[in-house]
């Protein structure tokens, strides 16, 4: 079938950094890097401060990628700083240390997305049971405390939101929100009721609404009374920041409520807000949808709660492991976030940032990403064996179409450029398809390319004008490469070949450590197969014994060429193909060369097939028998 040529011509084979560099390059324990990394001055930064940014100046006078020359320098004196937790209200061992936790950042004020009362029987929704799980832990926070667990605060620093279990279990408790709404004093200035309402602090604009269905007199839809003050007052604010926070989560991967706050997807960022909290599911998870940034936040203290197999779109990072706590430091210019547990190991990072031109924010999240991830390893994908057969054809053919004669068991072809109608032919015919995208660099000519942000991207790929080195740091990024699998997914793909994912040892324009890419590269292979996709390796040779277990077969280019496929083994010995295009012209030219070639990719156990550099099907000659 005709294909719409929409890339560039161009050659697909890769300049190498000296590999002997790569290979002895020092991969940093996870509890190091949550910690900054070996730099001791970013121990305490969310965002690794100490380490070079994206935006920041390089040496040189050169810009730094994806700056802007006149920017103003980031700010670097915080203006606010608060603690976010919730499902914590119980007296017991895990929400007193995850309430250390919360008032060893210390905050100027501290959040709750609602299950303040986790107490037991008679005393769940009562005083009592508010004392329990409140009082004992943030009374110093609380204004006008009437308790008995120690002093108050002058001014009110506490501001909650209501869960179901505050009200009792149920919304048919004759008490109602009585006692929670006594034990506390809330601003209901602008909204006339404590069991929603706002207040304003240094440049953000808080909104703390009660969500629990069937509870809230004034509705929870989009359209209520409720939701229709939100609107109002947060388009009439003139806050740098808007966040909302209440207690049922608008999405979640969470196996308890995924579904459970569907009611809250209201258009938050029509509102102009950049960040909603939740709780509910007793999990830590960071969402980007549409620009806006959602958390859940319920590993306060009670039951760890476990993910559905398949996570929502737009899910970045997911945690349920240990309970713990989310730190927030606001700037001028940008709020940064922490996700820590009790034990200190710090889980997420993440900012948001102004734009300096209008005051909103570019939706651009910094995460850090587990390197430390165990294997996804149980699920239903494709496994290829060693010794798959394989073509390799991501351009057109003279006769604009990919060749789909080649009797081989796995066709590699491009995500965007081809349509399904021939995914769907091929698997007619009983082939394999696996689907190219780059995950380490930006296209420009990709019909995505407008959804990256310019501070993500770096220097531009030696020999490729049209292409730049990613921020593979960048939770944008993350969430451009979950739309990409799941594109994968509707078009029926079996499998997905991630190119570009060796960024930290080429000159990115990117201070990328070796954990970092290894951090990226298991996310990417852990979400394909999430999704029932097999996934390939491309490249990053130096890494392969840290990878093999996630990845189900590897593409290279020219390991006889550089002499490398010796490094290609482990996959072999976990039975797993290594699929290795070869470019010189030698190969192409000499027979008696391509016969030399062919002897030692067969006594290997490689699948070589030489090939085009525009890899668009003008010659093709295979090592197979």
């Amino acid at each position: 079938m005709a294909i719409e040529n929409t890339r560039n011509t161009r050659a697909w084979g890769r300049s190498r950094p000296g590999l002997a560099v790569a290979i002895a390059a020092t991969i940093v324990p996870f509890t190091m890097l949550m910690n900054g990394g070996c730099n001791p001055n970013a121990l305490d930064s969310p965002t690794g401060a100490g380490d070079t940014s994206p935006g920041e100046q390089p040496d040189g006078d050169a810009p730094a990628p994806g700056s802007d020359v006149g920017d103003d320098p980031p700010s670097t004196t915080p203006t606010l700083a608060f603690g976010a937790i919730g499902d914590y209200g119980d007296d017991d061992d895990n929400s007193r240390e995850v309430a250390d936790l919360v008032k060893g950042g210390s905050p100027d004020f501290i959040i709750t997305v609602g299950d303040n009362d986790y107490s037991d029987g008679a005393f769940r929704g009562t005083f009592e049971g508010l004392e329990l799980g409140v009082g004992q832990y943030f009374h110093e926070f609380i204004g006008d405390y009437a308790g008995s667990r120690g002093p108050g605060s002058p001014e009110n620093r506490f501001f909650p939101t209501p869960g179901d279990h505050d009200w009792g279990d149920t919304c048919d408790d004759p008490r109602g929100l009585d006692d929670y709404l006594s034990y506390f004093t809330l601003p209901d200035e602008n909204s006339g009721t404590e069991r929603y309402y706002d207040f304003r602090q240094g440049s953000v604009h808080f909104f703390a609404i009660h969500s629990i269905e069937g509870c809230e007199p004034d509705g929870v839809t989009d359209s209520s009374v409720q939701a229709q003050w939100v609107r109002d007052t947060a388009l009439a604010s003139d806050a740098t920041f808007k966040v909302a926070y209440f207690h049922n989560p608008p999405y979640s991967s969470g196996a308890r409520h995924i579904d459970g706050g569907a009611h809250m997807r209201w258009p938050w960022k029509d509102w102009g807000f950049d960040l909603i909290m939740s709780g509910d599911d007793h999990v830590y998870e960071r969402i980007v949808r549409d620009g806006v940034t959602y958390l859940v936040i319920g590993l306060g203290g009670l039951d760890l709660h476990e993910f559905v197999d398949d996570p929502v779109a737009g899910s970045v990072v997911r945690f349920a492991e240990d309970h713990g706590a989310l730190r927030a430091t606001v700037f001028d210019d940008r709020m940064e976030f922490s996700f820590i547990t009790a034990g200190g190991t710090k889980v997420d990072s993440f900012s948001i940032h102004r734009d300096g031109d209008s005051g909103s924010t570019d939706g651009t999240p910094t995460g850090v990403l587990d390197p430390g991830v165990a294997p996804v390893t149980e699920g239903d994908w494709y496994r290829p064996t060693a010794g798959t057969s394989w073509q390799w054809q991501l351009q057109p053919g003279a006769g604009g179409s990919i060749n789909t004669s080649y009797d081989v068991e796995v066709y590699d072809i491009d995500l965007f450029d081809v349509d399904k109608t021939l995914i769907d032919q091929l698997h007619g015919e009983g082939r394999k398809v696996v689907c190219y995208f780059s995950a380490g660099s930006f296209e420009d000519f990709r019909q995505d390319a407008g959804s990256f942000n310019t501070a993500d991207l770096g220097n531009t790929l030696d020999g490729f004008a049209n292409e730049r080195w990613l921020d593979i740091r960048s939770s944008d990024v993350h969430a451009i490469m979950l739309d990409r699998l799941d594109l994968a997914v509707q078009k029926q793909c079996d499998g997905v070949e991630f190119d570009n994912i060796d960024g930290h040892a080429n000159n990115s324009g990117f201070d990328l450590a070796a954990n970092d890419q290894l951090a990226f590269n298991r996310f990417l292979a852990n979400e394909g197969r999430r999704r029932g996709l097999a996934v390939a390796l491309k490249n990053d040779l130096a890494q392969i014994p840290d990878l093999v277990a996630y990845f189900d077969m590897i593409v290279n280019e020219q390991c006889h060429e550089f002499g490398e496929c010796a490094l290609l083994q482990p996959f072999l010995d976990a039975d797993k193909p290594v699929f290795n295009a070869e470019y010189a012209s030698r190969f192409v030219e000499d027979a008696s060369e391509r016969q030399a070639l062919c002897d030692d990719a067969r006594s290997q156990g490689l699948q070589t097939l030489v090939l085009p550099l525009d890899l668009d099907d003008s010659f093709r000659f295979s090592c197979d028998p």
